[in-house]
């Protein structure tokens, strides 16, 4: 396998994984607006762009592992609807396993912690 093939099919499960993410989003941004409703403030004054940047990488860098996991190393993969849909979940579930791991493993600072806890509030999925 050449360099460009290994990092087109990298750059195909990062975008897959990001879509999974702008699910995510989307369900966390209404409840934002919801909120910014609730509270007769403005959207803006509860998003943050930088944290919604954050959360898309993160969901792309959980594709481009999945896409990892699904080829075994060897990067050679045959798309289907199938596999196209697991990194697209892995998009959307593996933002969970990120986070829990950075909150685990990464020293805790408050300004680190406060990023941590702005990405949780904005990517969740509204409940109900």
């Amino acid at each position: 396998m050449e360099a460009t093939e290994l990092v087109i099919t990298l750059i195909l499960g990062g975008i897959l994984g990001m879509i999974g993410q702008g699910i995510r989003v989307i369900a966390g941004l209404k409840k934002v607006n919801d909120q910014a409703i609730q509270e007769d403030k403005k959207f803006t004054d509860f998003f943050q762009g930088s944290t919604l940047g954050i959360s898309l990488l993160i969901g792309f860098i959980a594709g481009a592992l999945a896409i990892i996991g699904l080829t075994g190393g060897t990067m050679v993969l045959t798309p289907s609807r199938e596999i196209i849909l697991t990194i697209i979940g892995a998009g959307y579930a593996g933002t969970d396993f990120i986070e829990g791991f950075i909150k685990k493993n990464l020293p805790a600072s408050k300004s680190g912690s406060q990023a941590i806890s702005k990405i949780d509030k904005t990517i969740q999925p509204a409940v109900g």
